[in-house]
């Protein structure tokens, strides 16, 4: 987790988010267009460039625990460098709040263009491509931390209470050496590890905590509504 140096740099660069966000071409309701499963083996040391690489699948099971047969997949996990500003080198014991990542197909195709290979959801590692139903473009990555990804049917004209899942966003993904070496085995180019963190700065996707369900997973399937809801921070 980054943050800022202080308050005043927490306003002003949040406040010129928000001032750009209308413009951003968000909708008040998404669609899943595709699930993605972990790969089939998920060891670095096995499978080096391509233990990250997600598979097309049918159905996505879901729970607070993250994603079923998923290296992600718990509670609980000890801090890593990413948490360091906060925890060090210590390895402290945290909860896991990045359990699914969802991508849209605008990062696929910016990144694409940008490095000059097809870059598929699968390559990215994501779990689900979500698009807005008109076809249009938006990226995903713009959404604001915190904001709530509602999963309902596909035939869903309004929020059902309960959903079928609840996901969080906890964090925009930037590009990473390990995603960065799956491209680069994927199309034999060394350059494309390098490349691919400077260029996924901003456009990669998020990474999102499962709310809901707990006592037993949801079935996350393409076709079913994503109604984002923005939340105020504040609860009775």
């Amino acid at each position: 987790m980054l943050f800022y140096d202080s308050l005043d740099e927490y306003v002003q660069l949040e406040r010129k988010k928000l001032d750009q966000l209308l413009h951003k071409n968000i909708p008040e309701v998404g669609v899943i267009l595709d699930v993605f499963g972990p790969s089939d083996d998920q060891d670095v040391r096995n499978n080096p460039g391509g233990h990250s690489v997600t598979q097309l699948i049918d159905q996505l099971f879901v729970d607070c625990y993250g994603i079923e047969a998923d290296r992600h997949r718990c509670l609980t996990r000890q801090s890593t460098p990413r948490e360091a500003p906060l925890y060090s080198q210590t390895r402290a014991q945290i909860v896991n709040r990045r359990q699914l990542f969802a991508t849209s197909p605008y990062e696929c195709s910016v990144l694409s263009e940008r490095l000059d290979v097809e870059v598929s959801p699968q390559l990215l590692g994501a779990n689900l491509l979500i698009g807005r139903e008109d076809g249009g473009d938006f990226s995903i990555s713009e959404l604001p931390v915190n904001t709530y990804l509602v999963i309902a049917p596909a035939n869903a004209t309004e929020l059902p209470t309960p959903p079928l899942a609840t996901l969080i966003h906890h964090v925009r993904q930037k590009g990473c050496g390990r995603t960065g070496r799956a491209l680069a085995k994927a199309y034999d180019d060394e350059s494309l590890t390098k490349r691919f963190v400077e260029h996924a700065e901003s456009e990669r996707g998020i990474l999102c905590g499962v709310e809901y369900p707990v006592s037993e997973p949801a079935v996350l399937e393409r076709g079913q509504k994503v109604f984002l809801k923005f939340p105020m921070g504040c609860c009775y």
